[in-house]
């Protein structure tokens, strides 16, 4: 008799437990699967995302390949802004380009350094941009900013890529990031006595100062006087003494940063007083 009351106490257990324990499942299983669902929405968010942000690239791409062609051909005596981005994108190697000077104007350094190109391009070096170095050209800024996403050897950055994209160009990765941006050259100016010219500007970050100064233009290394100074900092001031008095002189004023980016100004002009 002891004996059945222990199996009908063990079936009430047994049973009552089901009973219990089946709503708690019930419930854990809606909770998954509302956990799910909520994880398939955010995956759907983060994958609208990333195909918002593909497009902006290629938009980004796009606009670059636009803006860093050359439209013209160049040659000795010629200035513009596309002098000037020839300008920059040679002083990208040093080897072909070592003096650096950006003034929009086509001249002797220029003619010098595009025909160091032509040579290293297997081009004819007339010292001219015609229609092969044009093309060629081009095709580099391209090949460097578009398709393939690579800098060609020797165009380490193109015109404006740097300011665009400080981290690195879209679809490329860097280990280490690097400083790349020019410092700017801001408040520039100069002073005059009737023998004594003096010429100062700012930086926006701490840089080397250099400035050039003769009495015919172009400004160019082997016509001018030049003062410079190993020191990095933003104010920057040089003067010249010993001039002839009422004599117009022309200047360029350039910086370079700890990382090598230099910035070089458009060339201005100052008189010396009676």
């Amino acid at each position: 008799m002891r004996h059945s009351k222990l199996i009908t106490l063990s079936l009430v257990f047994v049973f009552t437990l089901s009973v219990v324990s089946t709503p708690k499942v019930e419930a854990q299983t809606a909770t998954s699967s509302v956990e799910i669902l909520q994880l398939l929405e955010t995956i759907k968010e983060l994958q609208k995302q990333i195909t918002a942000l593909q497009e902006q690239q290629a938009t980004l791409r796009n606009e670059i390949n636009q803006n860093i062609q050359l439209a013209r051909q160049l040659s000795l005596g010629m200035s513009g802004e596309d002098v000037r981005t020839l300008q920059e994108m040679l002083a990208t190697d040093p080897d072909i380009y070592p003096e650096g000077l950006v003034t929009g104007f086509f001249g002797p350094l220029t003619e010098k350094a595009v025909k160091k190109f032509q040579e290293k391009s297997g081009i004819s070096n007339v010292g001219r941009v015609g229609p092969q170095t044009l093309s060629r050209i081009n095709q580099l800024l391209t090949e460097g900013a578009g398709k393939s996403g690579k800098i060609p050897p020797g165009l380490l950055k193109a015109p404006g890529i740097a300011k665009k994209f400080p981290g690195g160009l879209p679809g490329t990765s860097t280990t280490t990031p690097s400083d790349t941006v020019a410092p700017v050259i801001s408040n520039s100016s100069a002073t005059s006595t009737d023998t004594t010219v003096s010429i100062s500007w700012n930086t926006n970050e701490p840089a080397t100062g250099k400035v050039w100064l003769g009495t015919t233009t172009p400004v160019t290394t082997s016509n001018s006087s030049v003062k410079s100074s190993a020191s990095k900092t933003t104010s920057h001031s040089f003067s010249f003494e010993n001039l002839a008095t009422s004599t117009l002189h022309y200047y360029l004023v350039s910086s370079t940063d700890a990382a090598g980016n230099t910035s070089t100004s458009t060339q201005a002009s100052i008189s010396t007083l009676e």
